[in-house]
């Protein structure tokens, strides 16, 4: 499932609950069984900054209902910099149903060594965060 655009529509008061978040080169569903592919999964980059760096965001929501607007905020931790955005919505009628959402990010700018945060924010909630790690080679 993959987030829809932000649509004008009354809010859940419902916080849902971020099962997992995860960082990974390339994200897929099988269309025959729904089973989903998450590729090159990784919390750590090696290499000369600054850099750039095509990712895509893996999160898992349960306990849902109604509807969303996300905010995905990609941010360096350091330094309170934010290097990337993406919006969307999200309507689910069934709070013991789950939803796999993915994002693909275009290349994203890792100015320095130092801590990459994506952040999950759900109708102005902070929901979690999956982080990057991003250090010289060898460090």
């Amino acid at each position: 499932m993959s987030l829809t655009q932000p649509k004008k529509q009354p809010l859940s008061e419902v916080v849902p609950l971020l099962v997992a978040a995860l960082v990974c080169e390339a994200a897929a569903t099988d269309p025959n069984t729904g089973k989903k592919s998450l590729i090159g999964i990784f919390d750590t980059v090696h290499g000369n900054f600054p850099a750039t760096l095509a990712m895509h965001l893996y999160f898992k929501i349960a306990d849902a209902e109604g509807h969303y607007e996300f905010d995905i905020r990609y941010v360096h931790t350091e330094t309170g910099e934010l290097l990337g955005k993406a919006e969307g919505g999200l309507s689910s009628t069934d709070r013991l149903a789950t939803h796999d959402l993915f994002l693909p990010f275009p290349p994203l700018q890792m100015p320095e060594a130092g801590l990459y945060e994506f952040q999950i924010w759900a109708n102005s909630t902070f929901l979690g965060s999956a982080s990057v790690r991003a250090a010289q080679p060898g460090g």
